[in-house]
């Protein structure tokens, strides 16, 4: 099932007619020069994912991030790693918006992306597949970023993003977890939708507040849900040893 979604997915965006970059996708609202620094706010507000992406390094270097298999914690290193990495992409974009610039965003996205989706899989199928699919995945998100650049067709770009959170969804519809707190990665992907509103509200948002862009909000919201991760892992626990801990010590008669 989750192979004939993906599948699917890629044949239906490749079968479409080809999609652009909107140009007009570069014209922030919030365009003021602060400190000298041009587009200050949507530059400086990638700070948070360096912050949040040395955390969770850090974290899965020093506390091994309570893993059954050790080994399950290089798709969740790919994952703030790509976090890491969009603070500086993105602050390049932003500095200097054009479609050049936006592929050096775009690229640690999908890093981040399918690290994610191969850690999914290693907790909800088996820790090989996930494994062995961080490679295959990584290099498909990078592909799709070129494919954009070399085409100018967006959609495979698209396919990688969306369709990597819509298969999230469906593991974690459809087999059952390792690890408590499952429930973290819905509230992952409402922050992701959250983050989705506030880019799309950039103008709307800025001309309330008068002084935050909605897309500036994206970047807190986009580092929030990177956070909420690391959260999750620092506070769950397997399964079976959630289960033993709950059940009361056994006396000898």
């Amino acid at each position: 099932m989750l192979v004939i979604t993906a599948v699917a997915g890629i044949a239906t965006f490749l079968l479409l007619p080809p999609l652009a970059q909107p140009q007009s996708y570069h014209h922030f609202v919030d365009d003021r020069n602060l400190l000298g620094i041009p587009n200050c706010l949507n530059v400086i507000s990638n700070a948070p994912f360096a912050v949040v992406g040395v955390m969770g390094l850090l974290f899965l270097w020093r506390e091994r991030g309570g893993f059954l298999v050790k080994r399950e914690a290089i798709n969740y290193a790919v994952f703030f790693l790509g976090a890491f990495l969009t603070c500086f992409g993105s602050s390049y974009y932003h500095w200097s918006p054009s479609d050049a610039t936006l592929a050096w965003d775009r690229l640690p996205m999908t890093l981040a992306f399918m690290g994610l989706l191969a850690a999914v899989v290693a907790e909800r199928i088996e820790v090989g597949a996930g494994l062995a699919l961080l490679g295959p995945l990584v290099l498909a998100g990078a592909a799709s970023v070129w494919w954009w650049r070399r085409s100018g067709n967006l959609w495979p770009y698209a396919c990688a993003q969306f369709f990597s959170i819509a298969l999230i969804g469906l593991l974690l519809a459809l087999f059952p977890p390792r690890y408590n707190r499952s429930g973290d990665l819905i509230w992952l992907t409402g922050f992701y939708v959250l983050a989705k509103i506030a880019e799309a509200w950039d103008r709307p948002i800025y001309a309330a507040t008068g002084f935050v862009s909605g897309h500036t909000i994206k970047h807190l919201v986009a580092a929030l849900a990177v956070y909420w991760v690391l959260r999750m892992l620092q506070r769950r626990s397997p399964i079976r040893i959630a289960r033993d801990n709950s059940q009361p010590p056994r006396t000898s008669p």
